[in-house]
């Protein structure tokens, strides 16, 4: 665990420091899930509900991302995106106000990725608070209604998707958030093939 060196969290008005009935709030989906590989996929739900809670919500999403054949096959057997996919079972099926996700689309077939969108779409018009973690920045300009871009551990930019492409010049955000690490604006960029290669540079920066 990261021990923080100053600031403060708040939740609700209340610091969680030294607290810790805030996590009840809160459903979080890690980047790299690290279940126990030898057991079963009904297993692994049966323990996360006997350590938060009996929950019902499990079978609608068992459902929901196609899980029903694999809920008898070890965690150790099971592919990159089914274990994601098992990984947003247990994130999503808690109804706690607070929704953190870590890289949710990693690994996700068209598909599902898709139901995921959906989902976070309907949980946000439940009034919930979705936090994601990205690289993609495609998912941002869909689904954000606020934009914070970290560096090193510092805000270089918060605001709407809007305001970011507008302060930017990005044609979308991907373009937006180039030109903010670039800091001279939005770049045109050539591609020539020279001797059978190619080469590609920057034609012009524009302030």
């Amino acid at each position: 665990m990261v021990i923080p060196n100053r600031g403060d969290v708040f939740i609700n008005g209340d610091p969680v420091r030294n607290a810790w009935q805030y996590r009840r709030q809160i459903s979080y989906l890690p980047q790299i899930a690290r279940f126990p590989e030898n057991i079963r996929v009904s297993e692994l739900i049966s323990m996360v509900k006997d350590l938060r809670g009996e929950t019902e919500m499990d079978v609608a999403l068992v459902s929901y991302f196609g899980l029903q054949p694999f809920m008898d096959k070890k965690l150790g057997n099971l592919s990159g995106g089914t274990r994601q996919k098992v990984n947003l079972v247990l994130c999503f099926m808690y109804d706690c106000p607070i929704v953190i996700l870590d890289e949710p689309t990693a690994g996700l077939d068209p598909v599902s990725l898709v139901r995921l969108k959906k989902l976070i779409q309907s949980k946000r018009k439940e009034g919930k608070l979705i936090l994601i973690t990205t690289h993609v920045m495609n998912l941002v300009e869909e689904l954000a209604e606020e934009v914070v871009y970290l560096l090193e551990g510092n805000i270089h930019f918060r605001g709407s998707v809007d305001e970011l492409k507008e302060k930017y010049k990005g044609r979308n955000v991907e373009e937006s958030i180039a030109a903010l690490l670039q800091k001279d604006g939005p770049i045109n960029f050539r591609m020539d093939s020279i001797n059978g290669q190619v080469d590609i540079s920057a034609l012009e920066q524009k302030n």
